[in-house]
This record gives structure tokens, sequence and C-alpha cells, in this order.
């Protein structure tokens, strides 16, 4: 098995210095938890993980710091953009779980000098001081592995190319991991995922999914490669070519599909998946059953997980912990990160959309800003007539 522990970095964007995302959990946790996943003995992660905070926060850079990680893991490399650096190197720590051990990495990731990252093809970065250490995890020691295991420097092969990290010689074959950007716009993509999705899977699976999001469809049938049969209940069926089905159907189902295909695959291969703005175009209710999914053992048999941020607090009702919902502020043009379990007391018998909505994490729009927009808003109207 393996398992992303622990993200620490320095220098990138505008994240605070040493900024952390610990993905162990932190409260007690009891067999019957569905949020939980097992590592190993006394080991445990989550299946579904929350992001969330005001306008501007660092929800979406925070998620893309997790895509990057990941993507180096898989990879070794570390694509490089001019804006991720906020001063000469970027800081990276990382913990993780792989087949009985527990390894601690540490590197810094340099800019590329005197060039324009849209100018080649794959501009990565250079990778330097690489420690990797690891250690035999034991039952008996859970989550103070760090104080209570002796961890010995690895010397995994050194490939001597500057932009390729060790990390590939260890997590290559064991890290899957889908990022989902905000839902797409860009037709051609949605095209392309929509009719890939119909032909994934079984008929009564995709016809199913695509009823749930519109219930007015009877049925969508191919006759040929650009050719589609579309009938609406109590509507005369038409033939429609790919483009034509895709303008039949709304943002909302068209996005749905692409959500769920994406989430079915994810149960199948396990991994993790992140999604920035999860409810954007979908019902509560939607949303939900996403979640659903993926906390029900007997479905996410492959320990999946899912990385999400939102605005739509009241999803949060829906997770029984407190300790897989993370907090970000943004203070001094500077983003922290807060743990909704360790770093707040709260009122555990209010729910967490109400303790959202009377503003006790500091995560609302200012108020007096938010008045004075207005009041400028009714100067505005009240000039120009």
């Amino acid at each position: 098995m393996f398992s992303l522990m622990k993200i620490k970095v320095s220098g990138y964007r505008m994240l605070k210095d040493e900024f952390e995302i610990n993905f162990i959990s932190k409260s007690r946790v009891n067999s019957d938890d569905e949020e939980i996943i097992e590592i190993d003995s006394n080991l445990y992660t989550f299946n579904i993980m929350a992001f969330t905070g005001g306008n501007s926060s660092g929800k979406s850079t925070t998620l893309e710091l997790i895509a990057k990680v990941i993507e180096l893991m898989k990879t070794g490399r570390w694509v490089y953009r001019k804006f991720d650096f906020e001063s000469d190197k970027i800081n990276l720590y990382l913990e993780f779980y792989k087949d009985g051990y527990i390894y601690k990495y540490d590197s810094n990731i340099l800019p590329l000098e005197d060039i324009d990252s849209f100018e080649i093809e794959n501009p990565y970065c250079k990778i330097v001081n690489e420690k990797i250490s690891k250690a035999k995890y034991s039952s008996n020691v859970g989550k103070r592995y760090n104080r209570e295991l002796n961890f010995v420097e690895t010397f995994e092969q050194d490939l001597k190319i500057e932009d390729t990290s060790k990390l590939l010689f260890i997590c290559k074959d064991s890290v899957t991991g889908y990022n989902i950007k905000p839902f797409s716009n860009n037709i051609r993509y949605i095209n392309n995922n929509f009719f890939e999705s119909l032909n994934k899977f079984n008929d009564k699976l995709t016809f199913s999914i695509i009823q749930l999001l519109d219930e007015g469809i009877e049925y969508i049938n191919y006759i040929s490669r650009d050719t589609i049969a579309l009938k609406r209940y109590n509507k005369v069926e038409k033939i429609v070519t790919r483009r034509e089905l895709i303008s039949q159907l709304s943002n909302g189902t068209l996005k749905g599909i692409e959500l769920y295909i994406s989430i079915v695959n994810l149960l199948k291969t396990g991994g993790a998946m992140i999604i920035d703005e999860i409810e954007n175009c979908f019902h509560k209710n939607l949303v939900n059953n996403i979640l659903f999914l993926l906390t029900d053992k007997t479905i996410n048999k492959n320990n999946a997980q899912l990385f999400f941020s939102t605005h739509y607090v009241e999803i949060l009702d829906v997770f029984e912990r407190r300790d897989n919902i993370y907090i970000l502020h943004k203070e001094n043009n500077e983003i922290n990160i807060k743990n909704l379990y360790s770093d707040y007391e709260i009122r555990t018998e209010l729910s967490k959309s109400k303790q959202f909505n009377n503003n006790t994490f500091n995560t609302l729009l200012n108020y007096v800003k938010l008045m004075e927009v207005r009041r400028l808003i009714k100067n505005e109207i009240s000039n120009s007539n």
C-alpha cells in the first residue's frame, strides 16, 4: 500500500513558509468510521478531505501543490512555472508510507534561469539536495512514528539527471492521481470526455448517470460514429451529430457526467483525485452522493481518496469527522492552513455549516468592505439616472 502522509513546503507561491498539510488522523478512530483509511495497524488517513475558506484564501493554490507533489512522485519531475517561486528555491519535505516502511523526503526545487516557461514544451525544474530516509513501521508507535522510529538514510539509485527526482524509483509504480481543475467550458474537452464516457462502461450504468442528471432523456443510442439518436420522453426521436448532441445538453449534465465517470475510474483503480470547486454547477445532493460513494467501504475497496475545495460549507455537514477538514486564510498576503479539529475549539452540537455561516472561523466576506461596495454601487446607480 502507498499513502501520502505529510507535505511541508517553503517558498511556494503565496503559502506561508513551513506550510504544512498533515493527512494523518488526529482524533480517535473507531472501527466503524466511514471516512477513515487504515494505512497500517494504528495508522490512519482519510478517504475524503475538504479544503475551504473565503475568496482568494488559497484553496486552489493548496490543491495545486498537492497535485504537483503527486505528479513529482509519479514522474520524478516538477514542471517549471515562474509564478510558483516566491524565493530562489522551493524547499519540499514529504512523509509517505509504502509497503511497510515510512519514508521522509527532503529536497530543494530550483527555478530555471533566463527562460520563459512557455518557450519549451517540457520545462522541468532542477531538483537538488535530495535526502531520503526510511524506517520500518511498527504498529506499537502509530502516529508517534517521528519520535519513536529510527530513520536511516537510504541511497536510491542516482539518476544523474538534474530535473528528475530519486522519488521516481520508490513511488512510480505505486502512485495514482487524477487532477480535475475547475470544470472546463472548452467544448472540445467536454466533447471528448462525454463521448469517452458513453463508451467506457456498460450502457445501463452510463444511461443511469445521464438520467440522474437529466431525467427527461429516455435514451441516447449510437447509429454511426457521428450520428446519434436522442429521444426525450414525450418527444419525437432526433437524429443528431455529436456536436449537436452536446449543444442539446446542459452544462450541469455534461460536467456531472465528467465527474461521475472520473469517480468510477478512481474507485476502480484507487489513488487520489483532486477536484477544485466540487460544487460548481451541481446540486448539493449530487455532491453528497459522490462523497457517499467514497466513504462506502463496500464500493471503495481500493482506498481511493478525494481532495476537494468548496465554498459551499453545507457540504461539510455530511462529514462525520472534523480532522479531515482544512481551513485556509490569507493574512498579510501569506496563505496559512488550519485544521478544524486540532486548531479550533468549537461546539460539536452545532452543525459545521452553521458555525461557518456564523463566521466562527473568520471565513466570511469582510462586512465593512461589503457595505462599502454596496454604498458605492448605490452611488453609481444614482449618478447614472
